[in-house]
């Protein structure tokens, strides 16, 4: 307690010695002045902490001396010594800001206790001043990092909103205002979520900070507000690499979702259009076959097949486009139902095995020997199925290898799809997805194709809530994994299969 200095003021002699005596045990360094005015002397002089102060002395009274401390040293805590019969003064004194009273006689043990109260309220001051010097030292440092940015800050059409680690809003520029339609004054000062009313985009500030990530989510309109905002939160990291608060950008992409979903409804429009004539070639064109007996001798029969086949494509393509619109745009129902998944696989099975056999591909299908049941839209899974194991067989070359297998685990069934094909570069993997996209180069030629048959696969597998993972070497061959909650498995359970309406 060496750092802790005490002087007691008192006009009496006893009391003075009473007091040092009970604290120089303790190691207080204690001072002690006879009356009001050596005491005020004495406090000009040197740094007291506590200051233990008789309200009843000649000259300038306790009261006269409170004063002069709450006014000149205002961190210093005044416990006060009175007689019982004056208690009510103490109480007074205290309302003036005094921290505690000691009545006359008192105990050593009793003014420790006090003392010590005191001593404890000195420690966790400073404490709390040490840490709202260093909370003060964080935010110094990201407003020195503001400035730099602020004329930056002030041209972005993007909202920009930097918070401290307690996710404190401590800068923002004026495009936050406008795009985020903050309604409270002031934003800064306050905390993220008490101006940005949303949970997710709470969490994502929790989230970029506590892990050190860059954190990227979408916000719909009436989220944060009227617009469509696309937002991405990074951590802001100090010098000695610890996180000491979060920046976060907001982009307005309304427009950009108008545009999407205008060249969604632009799509689906051209699409339906052309399914009718085309269908219309179509018919057309097997009616030259069938009703002529003499077309099969004829040079235009290959001519009729090759028709028949591209109309095909461009009706399958034009179905593809269609899904697509749907799924986006959310209009899609899904009549989900039980269905078992192997049946759905052997009827694939039976339509690809005629494309394989004429090309000498060998196709092995590998089974798990449970069987399993999974909910989900029949015709949508079987077009998901087909695709996947179709464009196998389509990338691997003449006696090549496809091979089929299925898992259950986790609660998950597990189809995977591994071909040995042309394989898919790295820089491809990650667009193979997209709409309309298609590996190029020399092996790929001669394949036909939209670039919709993946798009549509990974709409009708994220609607299922599965997923889909891709493996893939140039020239050595891709793997595709489509995976999928199951109902139940019906070795496990087979009372439950047999009451359940499955579809076969």
């Amino acid at each position: 307690m060496k750092d802790i200095r005490v002087l007691i003021i008192d006009d009496e002699e006893v009391i003075r010695e009473g007091v040092q005596r009970a604290l120089r045990g303790r190691g207080y360094n204690v001072a002690k002045a006879e009356n009001g005015e050596k005491g005020i002397e004495m406090l000009q002089e040197d740094d007291y902490k506590i200051v233990l102060l008789d309200l009843m002395m000649p000259g300038i009274d306790g009261f006269g001396v409170l004063e002069w401390i709450k006014e000149n040293r205002p961190a210093i805590e005044v416990v006060v010594i009175t007689g019982f019969a004056t208690v009510s003064k103490a109480v007074s004194a205290m309302k003036q800001g005094a921290f505690d009273f000691v009545g006359k006689p008192f105990t050593p043990d009793y003014i420790r206790i006090v003392v010590g109260r005191a001593t404890e309220r000195i420690q966790l001051e400073e404490e709390a001043k040490r840490l709202r010097e260093e909370h003060s030292l964080s935010l110094t440092a990201i407003e020195n990092e503001q400035s730099r940015l602020k004329t930056v800050f002030g041209c972005m059409v993007e909202a920009v909103v930097i918070t401290d680690k307690q996710s404190i809003v401590v800068h923002h520029n004026p495009a936050a205002i406008k795009i985020l339609e903050i309604q409270t004054d002031p934003f800064i000062g306050k905390l993220f979520s008490h101006s940005i009313l949303d949970d997710s985009a709470s969490s994502m500030v929790q989230q970029a900070m506590e892990k050190s990530v860059v954190v990227t989510r979408d916000f719909p309109p009436g989220a944060i507000s009227r617009k469509y905002l696309r937002a991405h939160c990074a951590p802001v990291t100090a010098e000695n690499g610890k996180v000491i608060g979060s920046v976060t950008v907001f982009e307005d992409i309304s427009t950009h979702k108008e545009i999407d979903r205008m060249k969604s409804d632009f799509v689906a429009m051209v699409a339906h259009e052309l399914k009718s004539p085309l269908a219309s070639i179509e018919q057309m064109i097997y009616a030259l076959q069938v009703g002529c007996k003499y077309e099969a001798e004829q040079a235009c029969n290959k001519m009729h097949t090759r028709m028949t086949i591209r109309t095909k494509d461009l009706l399958q393509m034009i179905d593809n486009l269609l899904n697509l619109s749907k799924m986006e745009s959310g209009t899609v129902e899904f009549q989900l139902e039980p269905v078992r998944g192997h049946e759905i696989l052997d009827t694939i099975l039976d339509i690809i095995s005629h494309q394989t056999e004429s090309r000498q591909i060998e196709l092995s299908y590998e089974p798990c020997e449970e069987d399993w049941i999974f909910n989900v839209d029949y015709d949508h899974i079987r077009t998901a199925f087909m695709n996947i194991i179709s464009n196998a067989v389509k990338y691997t070359p003449d006696g090549g290898k496809v091979t089929i297998s299925t898992n259950v685990k986790g609660g998950f069934v597990n189809l995977v799809v591994k071909d040995s094909g042309i394989g898919i570069s790295q820089d491809d993997l990650p667009h193979i997805f997209d709409r309309f996209f298609r590996v190029k180069g020399k092996a790929t030629r001669h394949i036909t194709g939209s670039g919709l048959g993946l798009s549509l696969v990974k709409e009708v597998v994220e609607a299922h809530q599965g997923y889909i993972d891709v493996q893939s070497e140039l020239e050595k061959g891709t793997t595709f994994t489509l995976s999928f909650p199951i109902l139940m498995n019906t070795t496990d359970s087979p009372e439950a299969l047999d009451s359940a309406a499955v579809k076969t």
